[in-house]
């Protein structure tokens, strides 16, 4: 009798702590929010012109090892890795997007005018003042 009085006390209890998690999970800094703006309405066509909208550092670094592409400010990003996006005709879906500290994390799902589809996983790293420092594109 008394573990089910006890079950019926920590149900709620529980129920109410995940809505709590998962309000505290949805809410998401302004930079975070740009990255998340942009990924929804990504379009290849629209390249570095939409990206520039994400507050970042003027010397931030990009590295994507898989691909062998890496630069470091603005109009590094722009030549070579919106070059690969737009000679790809790179088409990107958010699926997830989390942050936890200073990282913004994109779970992607990809795909190429080739047809190739992958999973991808951007990870962005953000200063004290909130502006993009790294991104990592595995």
């Amino acid at each position: 009798m008394k573990f089910k009085i006890l079950i019926l006390i920590l149900i709620p209890i529980f129920c109410f702590s995940c809505n709590k998690l998962k309000e505290t999970s949805d809410t998401l800094s302004a930079t975070a929010q740009a990255i998340k703006t942009y990924k929804v309405n990504f379009k290849w066509q629209e390249g570095f012109e939409a990206w520039s909208k994400v507050p970042a550092t003027s010397d931030y670094h990009m590295i994507a090892p898989g691909l062998g592409l890496e630069a470091r400010g603005a109009d590094e990003i722009n030549s070579i890795i919106f070059g690969f996006v737009t000679e790809t005709e790179l088409i990107q879906e958010l699926v997830d997007i989390t942050e936890h500290g200073p990282y913004v994390t994109c779970y992607l799902k990809l795909t190429t005018k080739a047809g190739e589809k992958f999973d991808a996983v951007e990870v962005f790293k953000l200063d004290e003042q909130g502006r993009v420092t790294n991104i990592w594109a595995l």
